[in-house]
C-alpha cells in the first residue's frame, strides 16, 4: 500500500509542474538554464557541517569527496552518479543522499559534477566518471547511479571489463535510464501516470548525448549492453515510472548472463522516490545500507 506521505509526494509533483520540463523538446530548451545553475554544483553549507567535504577536479570539472568528521570508519568507498536526463545539475537530494550514506556506513562517497548536454555529449561525460572512478583507492568500491546515473554506472562496468580490469563490488541503480530511445511501447502508456517524467523531453535529451554515435551504443543505451561479467547489480524502480519496462527486460537480461541481480519494483512508486522523505524511501535506503555493511561473500550467501 502506498503510504499517505508518497501520495502527498506524488500530488505536489504534479502541481509542482516538474514534468513539464520533459513535455517536449521545446519546454526543455526553453527550461533548461534553470535546471543547470552553477550554484547546484556545489553542496550546501548544512552538508559540509555533518561531512568533510574534499573538492577537486577530474578532466576539468568539480569531483566532490564527503567522509565523516574525524576520518571514516570504513573501508568502502562509493561512487555516485547523479540523474537529470543529462541535462540537470546535482540536486539538493543528491547531495543529502551523499550525506545519508556517509551517516549511515562510515564511508567515504565521491560525487562528480560531470558535463551536461547540450554543451557536452556522452563523449566528455563518460570519460569524465570513468577518470573519477579510477582516481578512486579503497578496499571496497561500489558504484551507485540513479537515473542517467545508473546508465553512466553500466558505462563503468563496461569499460573496465574491455579493458580487463576488476568490477566494483557492486552496482546500485536507481531507477535507471537504459535506453535513450525509450523504444518499449509500454513506457508511452506509463507517461500518463509518472508525475516527474515524459517520454518526449527525455528523448531530446537522448539524442542531444548521443551526438555522433547510433544511440543504441551499449555505453548510452545499456539495454543494448552484453551483461555478461559484469559487477552484482541492485535495481529500484516503481510501477508509476515510464522506466519501468526497460528494467524489468534489462533485469532478465542480466540474470540470463549469469549476473546476480537483487531487484526491488515498488508498487505505486515514481521516479527516483529513494531519494524524497517518505516511508518507502527510508525502507529502501534501510536495505541499502544491510546490503553495503555485508562484505561480497556474506551478500551472496544471503541472497544463496
Amino acid at each position: 500500500m502506498v503510504s499517505v506521505q508518497a501520495k502527498l509526494k506524488i500530488a505536489m509533483l504534479r502541481a509542482s509542474g516538474q514534468k513539464r520540463f520533459y513535455d517536449d523538446a521545446s519546454a526543455l530548451h526553453h527550461r533548461l538554464p534553470r535546471h543547470q545553475k552553477p550554484s547546484m554544483g556545489r553542496p550546501p553549507r548544512r552538508i559540509r557541517r555533518h561531512c568533510s567535504v574534499e573538492r577537486h577536479e577530474v578532466n576539468g570539472f568539480p569531483c566532490f569527496t564527503f567522509r565523516p568528521r574525524g576520518g571514516a570508519s570504513s573501508d568502502l568507498h562509493v561512487l555516485h552518479l547523479h540523474g537529470g536526463g543529462y541535462v540537470e545539475q546535482v540536486e539538493k537530494h543528491h547531495w543529502k543522499y551523499a550525506a545519508d550514506l556517509v551517516a549511515r556506513l562510515g564511508c567515504a562517497v565521491t560525487l562528480p559534477v560531470y558535463p551536461l548536454v547540450p554543451h557536452h555529449d556522452h563523449t566528455a561525460t563518460i570519460p569524465m566518471v570513468q577518470a573519477a572512478y579510477d582516481g578512486i583507492e579503497a578496499a571496497r568500491v561500489v558504484v551507485s547511479g540513479d537515473s542517467a546515473g545508473g546508465a553512466l554506472a553500466l558505462a563503468i562496468a563496461q569499460n573496465l571489463r574491455a579493458a580487463g580490469r576488476p568490477q566494483p563490488e557492486r552496482l546500485v541503480l536507481y531507477s535507471p535510464w537504459l535506453d535513450v530511445l525509450l523504444e518499449d511501447p509500454v513506457s508511452e502508456l506509463l507517461d500518463e501516470t509518472d508525475p516527474m517524467l515524459g517520454i518526449a523531453g527525455l528523448r531530446e535529451a537522448g539524442r542531444m548525448y548521443a551526438e555522433g554515435t547510433d544511440p543504441r551504443d551499449p555505453l548510452v543505451s545499456p539495454i543494448h549492453a552484453d551483461l555478461s561479467g559484469l559487477a552484482p547489480i541492485t535495481l529500484f524502480i516503481g510501477t508509476r515510472d515510464l522506466l519501468l519496462p526497460d528494467c524489468r527486460r534489462f533485469r532478465d537480461r542480466a540474470r540470463e548472463a549469469g549476473i546476480e541481480v537483487d531487484y526491488r519494483e515498488y508498487p505505486g512508486m515514481f521516479h527516483n522516490w529513494l531519494m524524497q522523505s517518505i516511508p518507502e524511501g527510508a525502507e529502501a535506503m534501510n536495505h541499502v545500507e544491510r546490503l553495503l555493511r555485508r562484505r561480497p561473500a556474506e551478500v551472496g550467501s544471503a541472497s544463496g
